[in-house]
């Protein structure tokens, strides 16, 4: 069973990461649509694209119980990255551009989002099982 406090210290916890999350997506969102434009959805696939690094990161970092407990997890990953990223914003992306009548960014942007996404957790999980090895090597000295 879960304590009244425990679990509002929970609640606060997704609360804060998300808040921080979803302040961190808009100030990188406005500054990658003022680099680069509004042409194509730079600013939601490169969001996207770092959060699921990220993500897997964290996830296997916390599922190896290293530097990631329970209550920072809930603050990064369900918070933070919950907030940070997004699929509505990848959909409406998309749509947006299909909307606008250009089929072939479409596409691009949906193929290079769901494959750079898949690079982006892969690459995650072996840097994240690289510094798990890195911290369980024996000292030697």
């Amino acid at each position: 069973m879960v304590k009244k406090a425990d679990y509002l210290q929970r609640i606060l916890l997704v609360f804060a990461g998300g808040f921080l999350g979803t302040i961190t997506r808009y100030l990188l969102s406005q500054a990658i649509q003022g680099a680069w434009g509004k042409s194509w959805p730079y600013d939601i696939f490169l969001i996207n694209i770092t959060g699921a690094f990220i993500l897997a990161l964290l996830s296997t970092l916390a599922d190896a119980t290293l530097f990631i407990g329970p209550r920072l997890r809930l603050l990064l990953n369900v918070g933070f990255l919950g907030a940070y990223t997004t699929f509505s914003t990848l959909a409406l992306g998309d749509i947006t551009l299909l909307t606008n009548q250009q089929l072939i960014p479409a596409l691009l942007y949906l193929i290079c989002s769901l494959g750079g996404g898949l690079i982006a957790v892969l690459l995650g999980q072996l840097a994240g099982l690289w510094l798990i090895r890195l911290k369980k090597r024996p000292k030697h000295g």
